[in-house]
C-alpha cells in the first residue's frame, strides 16, 4: 500500500535521486546544504513537501505552496513544483495519489486555483495533468540565471 506523508530530513537522499530523474541533472549538493535547505522549505507556512512511500521506499514527491493573494478578492492560490515519480513505478497511481493529496490541501486552504509548470518535452506528464483536470491555459516563461 502506498502512503502519502510529509517529507522528513531522512528522505533527502532519495528525493535528490528522484530530482536527478526529473531534471536529468546531477544533484551536486552536500548533505549539510541539502538538510539546511530542506529545513528552510519545511519552515515555510502553508507549504507541504510530500512523499509517496511503499514498503519504506520513497517512490515519488512533490511540493505545494499556498500563496496569499490580493487579486480574486484576497483568495489564495497554490503552486505545485518538482512533481516526480520513480520511472520504474509510473502508471501505478502514485502520482495521482500525490496530486490528489496536494489538491485537497489547496482546496482546504481556500485556493481559487492551483498552477504548475511542466517542461515542454514532458508530454506524458502533460497527459497526466490533463487527466487530473488541469488545462494548459497559460504560456509560461522562465529566466534562468545559471545555465547548467
Amino acid at each position: 500500500m502506498v502512503t502519502i506523508r510529509k517529507a522528513t530530513t531522512n528522505d533527502i537522499p532519495r528525493i535528490l535521486e528522484l530530482y536527478e530523474e526529473l531534471t536529468e541533472v546531477k544533484q551536486d549538493i552536500s548533505a549539510a546544504k541539502a538538510e539546511q535547505v530542506f529545513k528552510q522549505i519545511d519552515a515555510i507556512p502553508d507549504g507541504r513537501f510530500l512523499v509517496a512511500e511503499k514498503d519504506g521506499l520513497v517512490l515519488g514527491t512533490l511540493y505545494i505552496q499556498v500563496i496569499p493573494n490580493l487579486s480574486h478578492n484576497g483568495t489564495p492560490y497554490a503552486v505545485i513544483e518538482n512533481v516526480v515519480v520513480d520511472k520504474r513505478f509510473h502508471k501505478q497511481g502514485i502520482g495521482r495519489l500525490l496530486m490528489e493529496n496536494a489538491l485537497t490541501f489547496a482546496r482546504e486552504a481556500g485556493c481559487y486555483k492551483v498552477q504548475l509548470l511542466s517542461m515542454k518535452k514532458r508530454l506524458e506528464a502533460h497527459q497526466f495533468y490533463r487527466a487530473l483536470g488541469f488545462a494548459d491555459s497559460a504560456l509560461g516563461f522562465r529566466l534562468y540565471f545559471n545555465k547548467e
